[in-house]
C-alpha cells in the first residue's frame, strides 16, 4: 500500500461570506436582543415600582435628594409657594388621591418656564412658567397635570424603568449599565427620568381636565396653557417644559373631544392670578 502526503484543498472551510459581514450581523443581533430585553424589563419593572406602597416611594424620596425641598427665602417666594398650594388643595379633594397620598407644592423662583412631578409626590412650579398665564385656571391646569402624574405613579415608575435599562445595558458593558442605573438613581429625586409616554401624558390631561371642570365648572385653563406653550419658542433653552410635555396638534385636539364625551364645558369666566402669583408677572413686565 502506498501512501502519500496531499494538499488540503484550498476550499476547505472557505466561505464566501466576508468576515466583517459576519461579525457586524452578530454585533447587530446582539443588540437587538439586549434592546428587546431592556424594553420587556422596563416596563415590567415600571409596573412593579408604579405598584409599591406610596410610603416606600415618600420615603425613598425623602432620603434621596433636597433639592426640592423648600429654603428660607424671600417674603415673595413665600407668598407664591403659599399662593399655588392653594390652588392645589382645591384640587386635590375632587382628584380622589389614593390613601396616604400627600401632594407637596414647592416653588421654583428660576426664570425657566417648566413645572414637574416627582417622586414622593412633590410638584415644583417655576417661576418663568407663571409669568406665561393670565387666569388661576391655566396655574390650575398645570398643577393638576402634574399631580396626576404623582397619583398616578408615573415617576415612580420611570425610575423602576431608568434602573432596570441601566442594569440590562451591563449585559453589554458592566461601566455603561452601572453608569445608566447609577444616573437614575442620582437625578430620581430632582426630575422625572423619562420624558413620560403618550399614554401617561394622555391620562394626565383627562385627570386633570376632570379636576378643572368640577373645581371652576368650564375647561378653559386647559385651553389657555396649550395656546401659551404654542407660542412658546422650543429652541429657548428657558422653556424645559417643553421638552418634558410634548406638545402636539392631536394632543391638544383632544381637549375638545375630551371635553365633548365627559360633558365639560369648554369655556368659561376665568379666574384672575391670586395677588402673590400676579405680583410676580407685574414685576417680571416692568423689569426694562
Amino acid at each position: 500500500m502506498q501512501y502519500e502526503n496531499r494538499q488540503p484543498d484550498e476550499t476547505v472551510n472557505y466561505s464566501s461570506e466576508h468576515p466583517l459581514r459576519e461579525f457586524a450581523w452578530l454585533v447587530f443581533g446582539l443588540l437587538g436582543v439586549v434592546a428587546i430585553a431592556a424594553a420587556l424589563i422596563g416596563f415590567f419593572a415600571g409596573e412593579i415600582a408604579s405598584r409599591l406602597p406610596f410610603s416606600v416611594e415618600k420615603d425613598y424620596a425623602r432620603r434621596i435628594s433636597q433639592h426640592w425641598q423648600d429654603k428660607p427665602r424671600d417674603v415673595a417666594a413665600e407668598e407664591a409657594r403659599a399662593a399655588l398650594r392653594a390652588i392645589a388643595a382645591k384640587l386635590a379633594p375632587v382628584m380622589q388621591l389614593p390613601p396616604g397620598m400627600e401632594i407637596q407644592v414647592h416653588y421654583a423662583p428660576d426664570a425657566v418656564a417648566n413645572a414637574f412631578a416627582t417622586l414622593g409626590g412633590n410638584v415644583v412650579f417655576y417661576r418663568g412658567l407663571i409669568e406665561k398665564f393670565d387666569s388661576e385656571d391655566a396655574v390650575a391646569m398645570v398643577l393638576a397635570h402634574e399631580m396626576a402624574h404623582a397619583k398616578l405613579r408615573h415617576p415612580a415608575a420611570s425610575l423602576g424603568r431608568g434602573i432596570a435599562v441601566g442594569l440590562t445595558l451591563s449585559l453589554i458593558s458592566v461601566g455603561l449599565g452601572e453608569g445608566a442605573a447609577g444616573s437614575a438613581l442620582q437625578t430620581a429625586g430632582v426630575l422625572p427620568l423619562l420624558s413620560y409616554s403618550r399614554r401617561q401624558e394622555s391620562a394626565a390631561d383627562a385627570e386633570a381636565m376632570a379636576a378643572l371642570a368640577a373645581v371652576y365648572g368650564h375647561v378653559g385653563g386647559a385651553r389657555d396653557i396649550f395656546d401659551v406653550f404654542a407660542r412658546l419658542q422650543p429652541s429657548s433653552t428657558q422653556v424645559t417644559i417643553l421638552r418634558s410635555h410634548p406638545l402636539t396638534a392631536e394632543r391638544m385636539a383632544s381637549i375638545e373631544r375630551t371635553a365633548a364625551q365627559r360633558g365639560w364645558k369648554l369655556d368659561g369666566a376665568r379666574r384672575p392670578l391670586p395677588p402673590a402669583l400676579a405680583r410676580l408677572k407685574r414685576a417680571r413686565q416692568d423689569k426694562p
